[in-house]
């Protein structure tokens, strides 16, 4: 045995710690790990430690951990993200949706209403393009009540079929409540048009500053149930969504109909069991019970599902519940229970010190394993090992190693999509964007524009001034810029003292108009040393250009382009349209 801690001994020695030979060898005794491995076989012996070691640690850990929070934990979390995801999707489709110009135009410009009613139609048939199995209808309705526009399934409708009385529905009422950019979202009622369950999704619309009226669209109920259906393989055990009324939304053994009310949970011959992990679900609780029905044991899992949108107002409280059988939970029980027969024999003070030496060495390693496996998944979690042998020192640079690659991750991030000057996403970003934004609008047939700007005699003010006062003159215009655009714009840095901004959704008339606004908000904005200018102010031309039919994004940035050089060429200071 001295031979074993005769190395450490001299390393220690080596480092300045002249406390005797008697005092190193206990001090390396608590900080090396090899050393505590060389205790524990000595004491326990080989045999008796490898098969404590590996029967508690992995029969146990793989035979019941792992089944019960792999198998029901982890499908309940994916399961009932893609549901939550559902609901923050559709509420930003419909905030997306609401955003074409064709809905407030309408009270904007009554000269051309046939217009936008027709170009009203082309946005509902787009919603129902992309979303033929989940949207069975969607309309524009005013004020009054009065549908302006309406699709069902794939049916436009015409103007003697447009309803004059939603203003008596429950969404209608409660989408005017909202604030412009938030979404209700309802709880499911029976469709007037389809006849069918459906979940109301409302927005209001905002017409010279005030609520004219809303976007609505019905999304169908089987949704959900095609969704659980398709998630859940029935092989392995089955899922549902209860509400908090105790109504079933969807079910994996049950076949609910369009039309039928939606069954109650509790009925008379529930099991109690069963019955008391409902009316938990009702009350939006989580956890993990075990219940038995029909002579077979099971396992289920039950939390809540995060329905509410971030903007607005969603009135449907869900809760997600997995079941598999028992069986399936203890496949290796019998393992485990042959080999606790065959430790019974080994001597009780060898187990109990073994499993208490053992578990102490090798709790901070499985806490090092769960942290790197989560690194692996994408997170950056941190251990906390307050040791001061090897396994302290390999934590501490577990620590290290991770702060050091957040911060990597996030500067590669930031450096490969934003301009390090002003903010403003960079040059490889906007054509990556733009490219994408292109495809989309042609192959959707929706508008698309795009502004192109450059500070004038901007060289003018750099000889002036100086490069220094030059780059913080770029940084107020692209702050102008930033705070210019709406949230589904794209503002850049195109190169050297030229912006763009990419407008989805926008026509050559919605682009000018914001266009001008940016090329005002930059005339009034305040630079230093701005009165040195030639036209006495810090200002900017503007081109814009919308996407033709045909086009790809090399031409849109030449039309826009050339809206530029028209707009340098007319006196600077000015917005033109390409």
């Amino acid at each position: 045995m001295s031979d074993e801690y005769d190395a450490p001994l001299e390393d220690r020695e080596k480092k300045g710690a002249g406390d005797g030979r008697g005092a190193g060898r206990m001090i390396s005794l608590k900080k090396s790990l090899r050393a505590k491995f060389t205790l524990i076989l000595f004491i326990v012996g080989m045999v008796p430690l490898a098969a404590t070691s590996i029967f508690f640690y992995y029969t146990a850990k793989d035979a019941l951990f792992k089944n019960v929070f792999k198998e029901l934990k982890w499908n309940a979390d994916e399961i009932s993200g893609i549901v939550e995801s559902h609901f923050a999707e559709a509420g930003k489709d419909l905030l997306i949706a609401s955003q074409n110009t064709a809905f407030n135009m309408y009270f904007m410009d009554p000269a051309n209403r046939s217009k936008w009613v027709s170009e009203q139609q082309n946005t509902l048939k787009y919603l129902r393009t992309v979303y033929p199995d989940v949207i069975d209808e969607a309309c524009f309705i005013d004020s009054t009540g009065q549908e302006v526009s309406r699709i069902v399934f794939d049916k436009l409708a015409h103007e003697h079929e447009l309803s004059s009385e939603e203003d008596r529905s429950e969404f209608f009422k409660k989408a005017f409540l909202l604030e412009k950019g938030e979404v209700f979202q309802g709880r499911p009622m029976l469709s007037e048009d389809t006849k069918r369950w459906v979940l109301p999704n409302a927005t209001p619309i905002m017409a010279n500053g005030k609520k004219a009226a809303i976007l609505h669209f019905e999304v169908t109920m089987t949704y959900f149930q095609r969704l659980l259906k398709s998630l859940i393989n029935p092989d392995r055990g089955y899922g549902f969504i209860l509400n908090d009324e105790g109504a079933f939304m969807a079910h994996t053994r049950l076949e609910l109909g369009e039309k039928d009310p939606f069954p109650m949970a509790i009925t008379p011959g529930v099991p109690p069991a069963l019955e008391a992990v409902y009316r938990r679900m009702v009350s939006m609780e989580s956890g993990i019970e075990e219940f038995s029905e029909g002579g077979k044991s099971y396992y289920v899992i039950f939390r809540p599902i995060d329905t509410a949108y971030h903007k607005g107002r969603n009135e449907n409280r869900w809760s997600l519940a997995y079941v598999i059988p028992s069986e399936r939970v203890y496949v290796e029980l019998a393992i485990l229970k042959y080999n606790a027969i065959v430790l019974a024999s080994t001597v009780v003070f060898i187990i109990g010190l073994a499993y208490a030496v053992g578990n102490y060495v090798t709790k901070p390693i499985r806490e090092l394993a769960r942290a790197t496996k989560r690194v692996a998944g994408g997170e950056m979690p941190r251990v906390d090992v307050k040791r001061e042998d090897e396994i302290g020192q390999l934590s501490d640079s577990f620590n290290i190693m991770v702060e050091a690659v957040k911060r990597r991750d996030e500067a590669l991030k930031s450096l490969a999509t934003t301009d390090g000057l002003t903010g403003l996403f960079n040059h490889r970003y906007f054509k990556s964007e733009l490219d994408r934004h292109v495809k989309a609008a042609q192959r959707f047939s929706r508008p698309l524009s795009l502004i192109i700007a450059d500070i004038d005699y901007f060289k003018h003010y750099n000889d002036r001034n100086g490069h220094p006062q030059g780059d913080a003159a770029l940084k107020t215009v692209a702050s102008v810029f930033a705070r210019s655009v709406r949230e589904v714009d794209i503002a850049a840095r195109y190169g050297g003292e030229e912006f763009v901004v990419i407008l989805p959704e926008t026509p050559l008339e919605g682009a000018l108009v914001a266009a001008e606004r940016i090329r005002k908000k930059v005339e009034e904005e305040p630079v230093p040393n701005e009165e040195t200018q030639p036209n006495g102010r810090l200002t900017v031309s503007v081109g814009v250009a919308t996407l033709k039919e045909g086009d790809d994004m090399i031409k849109l940035i030449e039309a826009a382009d050339k809206a530029l050089y028209a707009a340098k060429e007319e006196g600077r200071n000015r917005v033109r349209g390409g």
